[in-house]
């Protein structure tokens, strides 16, 4: 009897310890790889025992969540996708959808809204869209329709530049953000990087859309159709920020010139939380993405923050990025960067110099632009890259 009941007990345990487990990595404080009793997993970010950062949880159901946790719950931004074939992209909170999003029923009907408590309280979907303000560098008329809009078929789409340069056998797209005017410590060169940038990518055979001190409405629809376009299209894509960026309880923000920001309280509010630009790159699922960020200028708000205001300095490292992706940053963790002493900021300066270099892989590029930074700067700003890139990738070839 002794024997039967200690060879149960050993099927218990040996069942247990493999239904549930930490299999890869580290499953209380860092990255790894979790499988639940149930036959749920989830593999990303963990923090006190707990889903809390970015990852991805499978249900055993078929049902996928890819996105942000926040003490073992959805929280942030992130894309649940239904086996019944139904898609929800958007903001949750306490794994209720909560805020602005995107619902996509498995008829083809789409409703972008606010949600409350997981229930839509606000359809914005016939609402006239007033964002991606489009503004053209070049001599024609800005009267042009935006390319980002949905409505708009693939043959009479008109675009912001005439593609020139290069014409890759791939599609590139690219959205450009410079945003200068804040009312609180206004910046002189992001709308010049923007532009600068700009001009230089539709040389490469970059379809490129570009939008000027940007409202957080802006951006936000302005980035949720460019992932709508790079998932159509299957294209590779460009992301380019120039302009305030700040950090805040382990997550990184880029700031609206609408911005109103009194406390530190008001970052969830009022900027625009990162993760909502990875969330539309892995919703795409396109070849490869880029992004670049040209952010984290000195802090505008050391007033208000006191004391703590070093906290919310510069960008934190961002732990995962979406496969196939680099993520470039004008400086160092928790760092500040140059708003530079010309017409550009001192990364983007130097970027847009070297971008024109042929034969050059892609992560030669920012190597070439880190040494360079590194000196113009005297060692005071070091550009740093995140990558998950699995394939090479020339601007110019």
């Amino acid at each position: 009897m002794r024997i039967i009941l200690a060879m149960f007990v050993f099927f218990l345990f040996v069942h247990h310890s493999t239904a549930q487990k930490c299999t890869t990595g580290d499953c209380a404080n860092g990255k790894g790889r979790y499988l639940f009793p149930n036959g749920d997993k989830y593999i990303g970010e963990f923090k006190s025992n707990q889903p809390d950062g970015r990852g991805a949880y499978s249900y055993a159901s078929g049902d996928l969540y890819k996105g942000q946790f926040k003490k073992g719950k959805r929280h942030g931004y992130g894309t649940m996708t239904w086996k019944v074939g139904e898609m929800y992209i958007g903001e949750y909170v306490k794994d209720l959808r909560e805020g602005e999003g995107t619902y996509y029923y498995k008829d083809g009907r789409i409703v972008h809204g606010k949600f409350k408590g997981g229930k839509l309280i606000e359809d914005l979907t016939v609402k006239k869209d007033t964002a991606a303000v489009v503004v053209n560098v070049d001599t024609a008329s800005n009267n042009r329709p935006d390319p980002l809009q949905n409505n708009q078929s693939q043959a009479n789409q008109q675009h912001l530049f005439p593609t020139g340069g290069i014409i890759p056998n791939e599609k590139r797209f690219a959205l450009i953000i410079g945003n200068s005017s804040y009312s609180k410590l206004p910046l002189k060169n992001p709308k010049n990087d923007a532009t600068a940038m700009a001009k230089e990518l539709q040389k490469m055979g970059f379809e490129v859309w570009l939008l000027l001190d940007a409202s957080k409405r802006d951006m936000k629809q302005a980035i949720r159709d460019f992932g709508q376009q790079l998932k159509d299209n299957k294209a590779i894509g460009l992301f380019f920020y120039a302009g305030h960026g700040i950090q805040a309880d382990a997550k990184n923000y880029i700031l609206p010139i609408d911005a109103d920001i009194r406390k530190a309280q008001d970052i969830e509010f009022e900027a625009l939380d990162l993760g909502r630009v990875f969330v539309e790159l892995e919703y795409a699922e396109n070849p490869m993405n880029i992004v670049i960020l040209d952010a984290c200028r000195d802090n505008p708000y050391k007033s208000q923050f006191g004391e703590k205001a070093k906290n919310y300095t510069g960008f934190t490292l961002v732990q995962n990025a979406p496969v196939n992706s680099l993520i470039a940053f004008s400086t160092a963790p928790n760092a500040v960067a140059s708003d530079g002493t010309g017409n550009n900021g001192l990364y983007t300066e130097e970027l847009v110099k070297v971008l024109p270099e042929k034969g050059l892989k892609l992560e030669d590029i920012f190597k070439k632009v880190r040494s360079s930074v590194r000196k113009a700067s005297n060692g005071k700003q070091i550009p740093w890259e995140n990558s998950s890139i699995e394939s090479d990738f020339y601007f110019q070839k």
